[in-house]
């Protein structure tokens, strides 16, 4: 079965930016607690879009677990250049997980206004289960869409403390 995981990007309001202090290392715990329910039940092909965040860590997560799991990673890039002006080391575990993953798809060549929302319906679209890692507490266009092809729906809250936003 897949799992397709998104991110509403809420991550990125907060004051701090080290991955490796909190708020981002209490969410990469709940990322991995979160990929590893669905994989207990039986998810083995999981879809991410690769940008830098939540969909970055699962990326890395899921590999991670491939060292002794039958799972998969697939990526859909929403477009060519998605990570040209990244940190050169973001870069570089960006590029590390594309060689690692078991597909990667190119959504478009180039950015544009709406390729991320139709790289996400695409994902969507391959799932039997859609993850959405935020906290903004409106129904997104993800959820709407996964709704209306019937597919299940976790919402995964990852900040909750309001003096981070």
């Amino acid at each position: 079965m897949t799992c397709t995981i998104i991110s509403s990007g809420d991550e990125f309001r907060t004051l701090c930016r080290n991955e490796s202090e909190q708020p981002f290392f209490g969410i990469k715990v709940k990322v991995q607690e979160k990929i590893w329910e669905p994989y207990q039940k039986g998810y083995d092909r999981f879809y991410v879009n690769c940008d830098y965040g939540t969909p970055m860590w699962a990326a890395e997560f899921i590999l991670n677990l491939k060292a002794g799991n039958r799972i998969e990673l697939h990526i859909m890039t929403p477009y060519e250049e998605q990570s040209t002006k990244w940190p050169e080391e973001l870069r570089n575990r960006y590029f590390d997980i594309h060689e690692k993953a078991d597909s990667v798809t190119l959504a478009h060549t180039q950015y544009h206004p709406f390729c991320y929302y139709e790289t996400d319906k695409r994902m969507i679209d391959e799932s039997d289960l859609v993850l959405i890692f935020g906290d903004n507490g409106s129904i997104t266009w993800a959820e709407k869409h996964a709704q209306k092809k019937g597919i299940p729906i976790e919402c995964v809250p990852i900040v909750r403390k309001p003096e981070l936003f």
